[in-house]
């Protein structure tokens, strides 16, 4: 349960006609942040009208009557430097925005207006419901997707989780136009009113000033009735103790088991499910994951997700399998249900519940990933649920230990309340969901399996976690030293470089340690490249249970592969951090897997990159203009092939010699003293002595100007998909300015246009897209219903006219060039991300750390008649290369002249020119 706004400032009260206000006021705040949920979520849909209250969502943007244009709300929310969002869920409906501080007294009457009053046009309603079915076909061959129709028809049919909650086509077309338009109107009038809604505003406006704005806005809602929710069970008793086998399209094994529970997760001050969800997520040693591990049965588990509404909860523990834990599924339960026995066992010894309070009391204490915006929505929906004082104790209130709670939620956890998935291509069915078309089979579960589950055999391997050597009692601040709170490096020699930066700024004992390696063996042929991948994979297997202690005490770390080599960053507190970052630097320097460990680790590469295969057009092909435009960037079409030339012997020899030659940089940033920056320093000297290398190019790709080269991306999808990249001509900072400020500016006309009116797809946008910081534009657009050739043109038509009348956009070019200013002006909201920004700055030889002043700087001076000439040079195809990337779907491919063609990867890599 999130909780990190200042609820000490809240109040609570309702308006005249009943509707319920939370309203935070903090002068902190950078913007207002604004979300309204409503009890109107799909479970009251009308059985023969399935979708419709994701429809109405839908509806809400398309005009009002003070704003009856289609998307006019959203782009007068952006003209105050905000945005505005939606969902439609099981029982809650939740519209929500954000704006500059001062602009909450003109933007929240629109909003309420949109929700009040909506127009409904009729041809709206048409397009929206072509909208609806272009997502729903985006997501046909989404497996979760597909996994939670199959959810919703192995449940209690008469529980109104089992409706269809997207709609498409032929939900909608069954009604009229007219009678749609009766059921979208009578849905609004009976679920859009007061007593059915609650809002969370958080604001620097002092509240008097608040309560008269909502009630002028609000006011004129009609009080109405709050809707019931007096659901039937979720599952039948027959829908209790049974395995569901399900074909997936990717290649993965998954076993998820499902206890059904009631609203249990609603026990805020207790939390028995966070606490039973931390002791069967362990990783660490003689956990029930690193258990199934040494077995070779499963590579991860996930504890404690799962559908939940406001009476009811799924409890899953999600299992990645092996093909012999697949085979053994029936032992990888059996550890299960012996490892529950240790957790109600565990009852009896509360000190492991308070060790859990104590983790979450002190992450939330210094957590620095504050969404406010969540937030609010968070609470809006606690409105309906908790009451004032309970609402005002979740940010102060430590988890209070409770046997009698936790004994009566671990009472839920038998083999006859369970529910199990088995998902594998392998397995057996002979049903077809509604809808997505995957294949499944209900089975009850054997009465033998059932029997031996309720009295499972102790195994001796599996053990409940020891005392977390990794938390702390006692976490201070550095006292500040004068000229440490500028980067600046410490060590400087051939070979490395370390700079360093004490926090002086955010007072949170915390830090980031970035270590980078440029390593020319690890990017000089693909052999290589894959097998480091390999490497990396064991390496963080083999460190997962070692150091997951130290992951859930807030000391966080991940090596990761980048396209020269690999990086090690390590976050949180700095307390024994630096002792983490040594140990992790040594297994890199000195790790080597067993046969086996290669031989798992190759394979489950393999199927991750084939996986990938399966992603969505739009996706595969920023995927592959990424792969295009970086020369050290590989597609995993190419990776799967070279994966299956590594041999453990090459594997090995490739990383005995890997770091023959390579170049390390690092940053220190944080709660560090000068003095012990220098002492780290001096330990990654002495651990990489035989560091000798240079910084490696991150070369990119030049692409002609004038004439665009075409590539096409095979795709395991019905959908069309294009993606037209325009490159700048360089990454100096005007290039990079009027980059930003084009895309801003053309991105809302691109929507509404090829999405609104057109109705062209679902997936319509356009994106800032820089590759090693070379800037770039990108537009796309992915359809279920028009070829490549139709989508492309209309992106270059809409260009052209655009480009051509760009006197047009005059009237708004102050307020994108501030809306911009502001962006690129923003203060570091979190020390991390201060770190981040800081580690880029070293990446890109940024040493004044202040590109975006810089930036900034730049788009200040510029005119709206310097926009005018930088898009008449782009008009006329003077400026920028060009690429377009296509997946043809069920359609025909673009028609493309042979010396345009990019057929070949490799071969384009080798003749294409590069900036340096």
């Amino acid at each position: 349960m999130t909780s990190t706004l200042a609820l000490e400032n809240a109040q609570f009260f309702e308006l005249q006609n009943g509707l319920k206000v939370m309203a935070c006021q903090q002068n902190s705040l950078p913007a207002c942040f604004v979300s309204l949920s409503l009890r109107a979520g799909h479970f009251y849909d009308p059985n023969d009208c399935q979708g419709l209250a994701h429809l109405l969502e839908h509806m809400v943007f398309m005009g009002s009557r003070h704003l009856p244009k289609p998307n006019a709300l959203n782009d007068f929310i952006e003209r105050f430097g905000g945005n505005l969002n939606a969902w439609t869920g099981t029982e809650y409906a939740n519209f929500h925005y954000s704006c500059e501080r001062h602009a909450l007294e003109q933007t929240l009457p629109a909003f309420a207006d949109a929700l009040r009053q909506p127009l409904l046009n009729i041809d709206a309603i048409q397009n929206e419901v072509r909208s609806i079915d272009a997502e729903f076909k985006f997501k046909r061959k989404d497996d979760l997707r597909r996994l939670y129709q199959i959810h919703k028809e192995t449940c209690n049919p008469a529980h109104p989780f089992s409706k269809f909650s997207v709609g498409n086509q032929e939900t909608f077309t069954r009604h009229s136009a007219d009678k749609l338009r009766t059921l979208l109107k009578d849905f609004h009038s009976q679920y859009y009113c007061a007593r059915n809604m609650c809002l969370c505003i958080a604001t620097p406006l002092p509240v008097s000033e608040l309560s008269n704005l909502l009630e002028q806005s609000f006011g004129g809602f009609a009080p109405g009735e709050l809707a019931p929710a007096d659901w039937p069970l979720l599952y039948t008793p027959d829908q209790l103790g049974i395995e569901i086998a399900i074909n997936p399209l990717q290649q993965a094994r998954r076993l998820i088991v499902t206890f059904a529970l009631p609203g249990l997760h609603n026990e805020f001050k207790t939390k028995p499910l966070n606490y039973i969800s931390h002791l069967l997520g362990d990783e660490g040693e003689g956990s029930l994951l690193a258990y199934l591990k040494e077995r070779g049965w499963a590579s991860n588990l996930i504890a404690g997700s799962g559908i939940e509404g406001d009476a009811f909860k799924d409890f899953n523990i999600s299992f990645q399998l092996t093909k012999q834990g697949l085979k053994d599924r029936e032992q990888v339960l059996n550890a299960l249900f012996s490892y529950l026995e240790l957790v109600k066992q565990s009852v009896d010894t509360p000190w492991r519940f308070h060790e859990k309070a104590q983790l979450a009391a002190l992450a939330n204490q210094y957590d620095e990933n504050i969404k406010p915006l969540t937030l609010v929505c968070d609470y809006a929906q606690y409105l309906f649920m908790y009451s004032a004082e309970e609402i005002s104790q979740f940010r102060s209130l430590v988890d209070s230990f409770d046997a009698t709670l936790i004994n009566n939620a671990m009472r839920y956890f038998t083999p006859d309340n369970m529910r199990v998935k088995v998902i594998a291509p392998e397995v057996a069915t002979s049903q077809t969901c509604r809808f997505y078309e995957a294949k499944y089979q209900v089975n009850p579960l054997d009465d033998a399996l059932l029997e031996q589950l309720r009295t499972p055999q102790r195994i001796d391997g599996l053990a409940l976690p020891p005392p977390n050597p990794y938390l702390g009692g006692d976490y201070q601040l550095t006292l500040p030293e004068s000229g440490q709170d500028t980067p600046h490096c410490i060590t400087d020699k051939p070979g490395k470089q370390i700079w360093f930066a004490q926090d002086q700024q955010f007072h949170s004992p915390k830090g980031d340690i970035y270590l980078s390696f440029d390593v020319p063996a690890f990017s000089d042929n693909l052999h290589n490249v894959a097998a480091k991948r390999i490497w990396l994979g064991t390496l963080n297997d083999y460190l997962q249970a070692k150091y997951y202690r130290a992951e859930i005490a807030g000391l966080h770390y991940r090596i990761y592969g980048h396209q020269c080599g690999l990086t090690l960053h390590t976050r949180g507190f700095t307390n024994q951090q630096c002792l983490l970052a040594e140990q992790l630097l040594s297994a890199i320097m000195s790790f080597t897997p067993d046969q086996a460990t290669f031989e798992h680790h190759k394979a489950m590469q393999r199927q991750n990159l084939q996986n990938t295969l399966l992603n969505k057009p739009t996706n595969r092909l920023f995927s592959r203009l990424s792969v295009l435009i970086q020369r050290n960037t590989q597609a995993p079409v190419e990776l799967i092939d070279a994966l299956c030339e590594v041999s453990y012997a090459s594997m090995s020899t490739t990383m005995a010699h890997a770091l023959d030659s390579y170049y390390i940089e690092g940053l220190m940033h944080g709660n560090w003293s000068a003095s012990q920056a220098n002492s780290f320093a001096d330990t990654v000297d002495k651990a990489c002595a035989d560091a000798n290398g240079q910084p490696l190019s991150r070369a990119v790709s030049r692409l002609p100007v004038g004439a665009p080269l075409y590539h096409e991306v095979p795709c395991e999808h019905d959908d069309a998909s294009v993606v037209l990249y325009l490159q700048a001509p360089s990454a100096n900072l005007q290039d990079t300015a009027m980059c930003m400020l084009l895309e801003q500016m053309l991105a809302a006309p691109f929507f509404n246009v090829l999405r609104t009116e057109k109705q062209l797809g679902y997936i319509v946008g356009t994106g800032y897209v820089p590759h090693n910081q070379h800037p770039g534009i990108a537009f796309y657009v992915q359809s279920p219903n028009q070829s490549p050739s139709t989508l492309l043109s209309a992106i270059t038509s809409f260009l052209f006219q655009q480009l051509g009348e760009i006197e047009f956009y005059r009237h708004y070019w102050p307020t994108i060039q501030q809306n911009l200013l502001k962006q690129l002006q923003e203060h570091d909201l979190s020390l991390s991300m201060k770190s981040q920004r800081l580690w880029v700055s070293l990446g890109i030889k940024d040493r004044g750390f202040n590109r975006n002043a810089q930036l900034a700087a730049m788009v200040s001076q510029l005119t709206f008649e310097d926009i005018q000439s930088y898009a008449h040079s782009l008009a006329e195809r003077s400026l920028f290369g060009e690429l377009v990337l296509f997946s043809r779907g069920r359609f025909a491919g673009i028609d493309v002249p042979e010396d345009r063609s990019v057929n070949s990867i490799s071969s384009f890599k080798q003749r294409i020119s590069y900036f340096r």
